[in-house]
């Protein structure tokens, strides 16, 4: 590991830690103010605005970088990771393979912990002794794969602790086992996925884009919005598996034709950043280079330049992302603690008797801002309630329809599925796990089209309520400048400012964001878009492929081994025609036990979708309702908190106005140096 690449992440986790520090720091200044605010004029109401502070600044300090490194088996990832650690960590030899998921993380000790699936205490074992017992033949890998087993069925994952400086800059790495592994652990994978910051896809050069790859790629990782990079291993195996590896113009070609295969199939996955995206890399020279310490060697490996795009992306653009939103949620309190200090500044030598007036001449528009949150409100439900019905009823129409394109689209998918394997006994069980995957594939596919639908409707929806948030943003502004008048007038502060009703559009700066929290960007409400349709697929997946697909092989296996054998009683051989035979059977009979599935698994499924699809919304509708509450409340507690303390006791308003004062002074200039230190250095 370079040292350049090192200082680009000791910066970043420098600069997020500056930004937590510094959002910490408004918040234990805010939490002073509020304590000392209950026995002068009263508090803001800041409370929310504290924890939110903290929870920003919690989520910044955390500083992981989180990337799952996905690829079929015999891709060399182990070897790669390997390359990027600078140690042996992982076994790597020609032959075993990690049969477990991988988490590797910093920790001061060597050390591996053992996590199960079921209620097992962790186990922490030797480095060296996880090597040896969790790693298996790449042959014996597939053969557990293709009967849907585990080597370790009750392990979830390892986790290595490892003392290496890449490590303790706070990056993890998740080393996944091959693409279609088990059931439980393609799960397990895909939970990790929801939780990572980029993926890192391997792929071997002498193999380009498998179907399983490609599949792999459209189902599973596609429009997911999780930045992809793919490592082309093995490269350098391009010319050493020519004719004559001396000859340029050969070589030249060859990888012309290469990168062309590649581009086809990955150009969708990193549109306008390819370059920065794919990388032609030699995992096994990188790690002997780094080894024999032979930095020439490992130059040409190709990994150097992709370190330097990938921590290029964690360091600046992925850290960047977090800064701006924590800058903006600095600026954002800043905004609040300026509009709650300019409407309590003109307040502070009313009269008591003034003050219980002015509250009781705004009650009514406190229910008008109540009455345009309960409007809004409905308008949410209503899409909701109309969405969730249209889009269950579509998925229930899309499903009784796949009988009529069944044969088509199943053969179309399935180009390698050898039908000869099934005429032979000792292959039988083997095509019946090809063909069970295949249906499943297949599934996935017709699934994945319906998913496209599907979310651009819902899009649609979630559009047209933008639209509708603006009218009632505008309603509601309306109103909070009416308050204001009556509250504020032409009033001048105790410092000499006049209020001035442009500057506080408390609603435009405080509460836009809410009416455009659209589930792509509500930070951990509902998570990103695409992964909550991922996870209203999931839930049909579980019983359509895991339950029906079963089922309908099962049956189909069951009534072809008589009908085609009474047919195909031949004393020798098995040939072509035979084996067409046997494709036309099994299709005909799997469609005819398909369709027979069809109207359980629409009426079924029906129900789950249109629940799924209703948390969407009411998600949304939490979080704008309640930062709209929020806002009534502050308002309204402003107020009450005023008249208690003015009935309580005596209010020194010069000093009580100093106070407020530089309250907001004190916290514009945190956010200020906020806005410098959020910058990162090129």
């Amino acid at each position: 590991m370079s040292a350049a690449s090192l200082a680009q992440l000791d910066q970043a986790q420098h600069s997020r830690q500056k930004a937590a520090n510094h959002l910490e720091a408004m918040a234990e200044t805010l939490s002073a103010a509020e304590k000392e605010g209950s026995t002068a004029s009263g508090e803001l109401s800041l409370a929310t605005q504290v924890e939110s502070l903290r929870n920003v600044a919690g989520n910044l300090k955390q500083g992981i970088f989180r990337l799952v490194v996905l690829g079929d088996l015999k891709r060399g990832k182990s070897t790669l990771l390997n390359s990027l650690l600078g140690e042996r960590l992982l076994p790597s030899d020609v032959n075993p393979c990690t049969a477990v998921l991988t988490v590797l993380k910093y920790g001061p000790q060597k050390q591996v912990t053992i996590h199960h699936l079921d209620d097992t205490a962790p186990e922490k074992i030797a480095l060296e002794d996880f090597k040896q017992i969790y790693t298996i033949d790449p042959e014996e890998a597939k053969a557990l794969a293709s009967k849907d087993q585990a080597a370790f069925p009750n392990v979830s994952h390892a986790e290595i602790e490892y003392p290496i400086p890449l490590l303790q800059q706070g990056l993890e790495l998740i080393d996944t086992p091959g693409l279609n592994d088990t059931e439980a652990r393609n799960q397990l994978v895909f939970n990790f996925l929801q939780d990572c910051h980029a993926v890192l896809f391997v792929m071997d050069a002498t193999q380009p884009c498998t179907l399983d790859e490609r599949r792999y790629l459209q189902n599973t990782l596609k429009d997911r919005g999780i930045p992809i990079f793919f490592l082309i291993n093995a490269w350098d195996k391009v010319q050493s598996n020519l004719i004559d590896p001396d000859d340029r113009e050969a070589l030249t070609s060859a990888e012309a034709r290469l990168r062309e295969v590649f581009r086809t199939h990955l150009a969708d996955y990193c549109p306008d950043q390819y370059d920065q995206r794919v990388f032609e890399v030699s995992g096994l020279k990188a790690l002997r280079s780094q080894l024999q310490n032979a930095p020439e060697a490992l130059a040409q490996s190709g990994v150097p330049v992709f370190l330097d795009s990938l921590f290029d992306f964690l360091a600046n653009d992925r850290i960047q992302a977090e800064l701006d939103y924590a800058l903006q949620k600095a600026q954002m309190t800043h905004k609040q603690v300026w509009a709650a200090v300019s409407r309590r500044l003109p307040l502070l030598d009313e009269d008591l008797d003034q003050l219980k007036q002015k509250l009781a001449s705004v009650q009514t528009d406190f229910e008008q801002l109540q009455a345009i949150r309960d409007d809004f409100q409905t308008k949410i439900r209503q899409t909701r309630d109309q969405e969730s019905q249209a889009i269950a009823d579509s998925f229930k129409t899309y499903i009784l329809k796949l009988e009529a394109t069944f044969d088509e689209d199943f053969v179309a998918a399935q180009p390698d599925l050898d039908f000869l394997e099934f005429l032979d006994k000792n292959n039988r069980a083997m095509f019946y796990t090809s063909f069970k995957r295949a249906f499943e594939r297949y599934m996935n596919d017709r699934l994945a089209a319906w998913e496209f639908i599907a979310k651009q409707d819902i899009s649609r929806a979630f559009s047209e309520l933008n639209e509708a948030a603006d009218e009632y943003r505008v309603a509601y502004e309306q109103v909070v400048e009416v308050m204001n008048d009556k509250l504020l007038g032409n009033r001048f502060y105790a410092a000499g400012h006049r209020y001035n009703p442009k500057e506080v559009q408390i609603w435009t700066d405080i509460l836009k964001d809410a009416f455009e929290a659209m589930p792509d960007n509500m930070n951990g409400a509902v998570g990103q878009f695409n992964m909550f349709w991922q996870g209203v697929l999931q839930s049909a997946l579980a019983y359509v492929v895991i339950v029906i697909a079963l089922q309908i092989i099962g049956l189909v296996f069951s009534s072809l081994f008589l009908n085609v054998f009474a047919v195909l009683l031949v004393g020798a051989g098995v040939f072509v025609g035979q084996a067409e035979y046997v494709r036309q059977e099994f299709l005909n009979a799997t469609r005819k036990e398909f369709a027979k599935y069809l109207p359980q698994i629409a009426e079924e499924q029906w129900q789950p979708i249109h629940q799924a699809v209703q948390r969407c919304f009411d998600t949304y509708e939490i979080e704008v309702i309640e930062r709209i509450n929020q806002d009534i409340a502050s308002r309204q507690g402003e107020l009450n908190n005023l008249i208690a303390q003015k009935e309580s006791h005596s209010i020194q308003v010069e000093q009580e106005s100093q106070r407020l004062q530089t309250l907001e002074t004190s916290l514009g200039e945190m956010v200020q140096k906020m806005e410098e230190d959020c910058q990162l250095k090129d």
